[in-house]
């Protein structure tokens, strides 16, 4: 809620209904509890990432926004991160790399296989999803002012998840090669498939 800089032992402590010796006794100190913290996100991550090697630029776009909406708590830490402007190194940076890079590979792969286009940045890609996913969870204002919505708003949700499907199926259409020859298909707009009500997020009001 109050990021690294913010959090206080002792409220997490009588927020946990323990001794706030206990915190120092299993994780060290503050930073050691914050770094636990982020190591089981990282390693739910990881294993979401490793189950779905075959998984399209388009589904993940999806899927990504879903665990973005249902674990905010976690956009917060990041957000507090980042305004903090003392230049403490990073917690679990190394850990937090690999699973990103973790991302870049799984772009590279589709890249050399031909699923996305030769000259996709899979760096840039993967900055181009993250702010896709994020967008409307860490600026709720633009999102309100906009279309007078929540950003948790299951009506909301429907309509972002849509245009998230539609960005994807047109941002990576893999070009055709010189001497191809078109498939004879109408080219029209794609329609998104339906989508099923999306789950509403724990504390989903109002930030």
């Amino acid at each position: 809620a109050n990021g690294f800089a913010g959090a206080r032992t002792d409220a997490i402590a009588r927020r946990a209904h323990v001794n706030e010796r206990m915190i120092f006794y299993c994780f060290e100190s503050k930073e050691g509890l914050y770094r636990a913290v982020l190591k089981q996100k990282l390693a739910a991550k990881a294993a979401m990432i490793e189950s779905t090697p075959d998984k399209d630029f388009t589904s993940s776009l999806i899927t990504g926004f879903d665990e973005c909406c249902d674990d905010a708590d976690s956009l917060r830490m990041w957000q507090w991160e980042a305004l903090d402007k003392t230049n403490r190194k990073l917690v679990a940076e190394e850990e937090r790399r690999a699973v990103l890079q973790s991302e870049v590979a799984r772009w590279r792969r589709a890249k050399a296989s031909g699923i996305l286009p030769a000259d996709a940045d899979e760096e840039m890609l993967l900055l181009v999803s993250c702010a896709l996913r994020v967008f409307p969870l860490i600026l709720p204002q633009v999102v309100s002012l906009v279309t007078g919505m929540d950003p948790l708003d299951p009506e909301f949700r429907g309509r972002w998840t849509a245009c998230l499907e539609w960005i994807g199926q047109r941002l990576l259409v893999p070009a055709v090669k010189s001497g191809d020859e078109p498939d004879g298909k109408e080219k029209g707009p794609v329609k998104a498939r339906k989508q099923s009500p999306p789950r509403t997020a724990a504390g989903g009001g109002r930030h």
